[in-house]
């Protein structure tokens, strides 16, 4: 029961980041940062395949166990992905891949990147034992005879697992229910927080992980430490971004308002795009003395946002919220 109340916990911290994958994707983007989830993806294999006793962990829930260690030694790489996701995107859209859709295809990922590796390496072990009895005729390595299958018996393991992830995506539901209430936001100052903090929360499903309780123990280790990776990473993220825009604006509090993901009438629309990122949609008037543009961000629906910036010759001047 503690296990499992520390899992709720520790995964509710961690998926509650999915929610700004509500951005808009485009093939241009994903093409940018492709090689950054390749290289962080063929880091963690080449890490994994060191792990000792790797050879025996065929089902995910052991693989999955075994990813904690090759992650943490592939935090540069990791990192790297983060901030060219918060690059190309928007501030915290790295963390919210990171969390949400890269973790959940992980492990099919790495099982396919060391699979041809694992069975070379099986295939060798098998030939030396086939040489080493051949070397000794006297001896005799007695093989088990084969259990007859017992369709009932995998029927039944089928069902326990789909009744423990059903369990456990009930528990993270009212989890997340009972943590939903937003936070209040101050009526006078004329600032926004990031659009990533109103966008729709996606659910997201777990692989099923076999193997009971020792399974379970695992993937409790995995999430722990991603959980320490993750915030290791978000420090030096945050770190390098402040650097960057110290260089970039040269003044402490413009920085320390763009860190914190505000807007504001008065900024520039490349301190916008620095803060809040590109904008999901954009109209644009041009007229003899000026140029208005309509930013839209956090899309709710068809041609429907929670924000719209007006920007008037690259200068915010107001804003709309929904």
């Amino acid at each position: 029961m503690r296990v499992g109340i520390v899992t709720t916990l520790v995964l509710l911290g961690s998926f509650e980041a999915a929610v700004a994958q509500g951005v808009q994707d485009d093939p241009r983007r994903r093409r940018l940062v492709l090689p950054s989830i390749r290289e962080a993806t063929d880091c963690i294999a080449r890490e994994t395949l060191n792990e000792p006793g790797i050879e025996g962990a065929t089902r995910p829930g052991q693989l999955r166990a075994a990813l904690a260690q090759p992650m943490r030694r592939c935090a540069d790489e990791v990192d790297a992905m983060i901030a060219a996701h918060d690059q190309v995107y928007y501030p915290g859209y790295g963390e919210a891949f990171f969390q949400g859709p890269y973790l959940q295809d992980l492990v099919r990922a790495i099982q396919k990147r060391i699979g041809p590796e694992l069975a070379r390496r099986a295939l060798e072990a098998a030939e030396r034992a086939a040489a080493a009895q051949q070397s000794n005729p006297g001896f005799q390595v007695a093989q088990p005879a084969p259990k007859p299958f017992d369709q009932s018996a995998e029927q039944a393991k089928r069902e326990t697992e789909e009744r423990e992830k059903r369990e456990v995506d009930a528990m993270w539901q009212r989890a997340r229910q009972a943590n939903a209430a937003p936070a209040p936001t101050p009526a006078t100052a004329p600032t926004m927080s990031t659009p990533a903090a109103h966008s729709t929360q996606q659910s997201t499903s777990t692989d099923q992980s076999g193997g009971g309780g020792s399974a379970l123990g695992g993937f409790v280790a995995l999430v722990i430490g991603v959980f320490v990776l993750r915030e290791a990473a978000k420090r030096r993220a945050r770190k390098r971004r402040y650097e960057r825009l110290m260089a970039k604006y040269g003044d402490a509090s413009i920085v320390d308002r763009i860190m914190a993901y505000e807007m504001w009438q008065g900024m520039t629309a490349e301190m916008l795009t620095d803060s809040w990122g590109s904008p999901v949609g954009r109209d644009r008037e041009v007229y003899k003395t000026r140029t208005t543009e309509t930013w839209k961000y956090g899309q709710t629906g068809k041609n429907r946002f929670k924000h719209r910036v007006l920007v008037e010759n690259s200068i915010v001047v107001g804003f709309k919220q929904r």
